[in-house]
């Protein structure tokens, strides 16, 4: 069987290849385009390639036969976290959203999954998504999306984000969600046994977090909710939002 083709933009480290081999998928990484030097060295030190830094508004290759082109898109301008300034071409990093329509145009690949927070479901930014659908029609290919949480499908984490998947209108395939899953590996069940005194929180920081907060932050009900958690929440480096981070009572 030949190898399965990949693509992989905004790459990271890599973790759409590395999720394919770990269900037995035998991949060949064709190329992945990375602008952070830290992240790209990550993703040849797992895949044990050789590529280099790439910006994607330059990237220009031809590569025929690939079979998926994967793309998280950059997020900071649609997340609440940010300024939700908005996916404008050439203008915000969101924007790179139209390079990646470029590229799928350029290559043709079978499948193409884009992915992206799940606030690009949301009055200020669906638009966006809609004319992504519409323009991946144009190009050739049919699409279906959904927003997926990580702690439905195995792991114990809150982790929504939506998945955009189209394939290439010649390829006689449809493509359906996985259904939701009963989650069976807590929080607490992969976190190690034995752990060093400088994780734990200090009766000063324990008499901080419950006390009673001011206006939209009432400290102690934050907190409170953040002990034993089952699934993890997403670490936030925001100020003044420590007391959500997972916290497990010993």
């Amino acid at each position: 069987m030949d190898k399965f083709r990949v693509i992989e933009l905004f790459a990271g480290l890599g973790a759409c290849s590395k999720a394919l081999k770990n269900i037995g998928i035998d991949v060949e990484v064709v190329d992945a385009v990375e602008i952070d030097k830290y992240a790209i060295k990550s993703f040849n030190a797992i895949h044990g390639t050789f590529f280099p830094t790439q910006d994607i508004t330059k990237w220009d290759k031809d590569y025929k036969n690939i079979d998926l082109i994967f793309g998280g898109f950059p997020c900071q301008d649609v997340s609440i976290a940010g300024k939700q300034a908005g996916i404008i071409k050439g203008k915000t990093r969101s924007g790179l959203m139209y390079e990646m329509l470029r590229i799928v145009e350029k290559i043709k690949p079978k499948f193409v999954v884009g992915e992206n927070v799940k606030n690009l479901l949301s009055k200020r930014h669906k638009d966006k998504l809609d004319e992504y659908i519409s323009e991946m029609s144009r190009i050739g290919y049919k699409t279906v999306y959904s927003e997926m949480n990580a702690k439905d499908y195995g792991v114990p984490q809150n982790r929504p984000r939506v998945f955009i998947v189209s394939i290439r209108n010649d390829i006689n395939k449809n493509f359906e969600f996985p259904k939701k899953q009963e989650l069976k590996i807590f929080l607490k069940d992969i976190l190690e046994d034995k752990v060093d005194e400088k994780y734990f929180l200090s009766e000063k920081l324990i008499h901080c977090f419950t006390k009673d907060g001011t206006g939209n932050y009432p400290r102690k009900e934050r907190f409170e909710g953040s002990i034993d958690c089952k699934v993890g929440k997403c670490i936030t480096t925001l100020a003044g939002n420590r007391p959500t981070d997972n916290f497990v009572r010993q």
